[in-house]
């Protein structure tokens, strides 16, 4: 393949949705990162962030795994197989060592697929993260819990740790969103985050490679800092042969990606007296990713 310009892939043709970009100047030969986005799911916020790896002279592949081109309607049984396929196709380009970029549901997705796919995937980054397989839900006319896992692998349903309650509780997120003047379904994932379904935990210790962790102290969507206290603790617990490490800043929001992006100011850690300072650890974040990605 030419080393200038993109390539996209589609679910029909190639298994996974995605659009590779190629830096000019290849600065981390035989590696590449496969990025992805949260509950959006798609690929425009993908590709925004493939960009900023690419300008950074890292091979990345923006990748969408639902609501979109062929692909599930709703967070529903996803399945991790979409990266398995993505993965093996950068191997067979030559890219000994894959990467996992994601961010919010994507860094759920992150961490599960490093942990499915231990010859596939080398390295793990896991923004705002989770550390458990949560329900499915779908956004339409609002949100609405779905029976069942959020995520499925090799046509099976994955184990996940259920909501406490049967409704999406908008009464209740309103309250507390008005209340914290942010967005906030932070009381909603806290039981599962605490007390999560010990088959749906994430089993991060099967990760063959390093692990990157990045959190907010003001992330109020959900409780990211909490989990990936979990995450460490677990790598910790089952002594974790490869390098791993949590970055818990202290401004920012649950939407915290290594750039300037105009979505972030959604978040009370972008806002106001916090924009300056949420700016710079994101970008911070950016730093430090590259470090790791020099590294492993």
């Amino acid at each position: 393949m030419s080393k200038t310009g993109n390539h996209t892939y589609h679910v029909k043709t190639d298994g996974f949705y995605g659009e590779l970009f190629l830096p000019s100047e290849d600065k981390y030969p035989g590696k590449a990162l496969i990025c992805f986005s949260g509950s959006d799911g798609g690929i425009e916020l993908s590709k925004v962030l493939a960009k900023v790896f690419q300008d950074q002279g890292l091979t990345t592949l923006a990748l969408a795994y639902v609501v979109g081109e062929d692909l599930p309607k709703q967070f529903s049984c996803i399945p991790v197989d979409f990266i398995e396929t993505a993965a093996k196709r950068l191997h067979d380009m030559g890219y000994h060592k894959v990467g996992l970029w994601g961010i919010s549901k994507g860094a759920e997705l992150a961490l599960l697929a490093g942990s499915l796919l231990p010859e596939l995937i080398n390295a793990v980054i896991a923004v705002s993260p989770m550390n458990t397989i949560c329900q499915g839900f779908a956004k339409k006319k609002g949100i609405s819990f779905v029976p069942g896992s959020c995520w499925s692998f090799h046509g099976e349903e994955l184990p996940y740790t259920a909501y406490g309650t049967k409704k999406f509780p908008l009464g209740q997120i309103l309250r507390q969103s008005i209340k914290l003047r942010d967005v906030s379904m932070y009381d909603l994932y806290l039981p599962l985050v605490k007390n999560p379904n010990p088959d749906a935990v994430i089993q991060v210790e099967k990760i063959t490679g390093p692990i990157l962790l990045i959190s907010s102290k003001m992330d109020n969507m959900w409780p990211s800092e909490l989990a990936a206290e979990q995450i460490m603790k677990q790598l910790k617990d089952f002594d974790f042969p490869y390098s791993y490490q949590h970055l818990s800043y202290d401004y920012g929001g649950h939407m915290f990606v290594p750039m300037e992006f105009e979505q972030t100011k959604l978040f009370k850690g972008e806002r106001g007296k916090n924009k300056e300072a949420g700016l710079k650890c994101r970008l911070d974040s950016l730093t430090k990713t590259l470090e790791f990605v020099s590294q492993w």
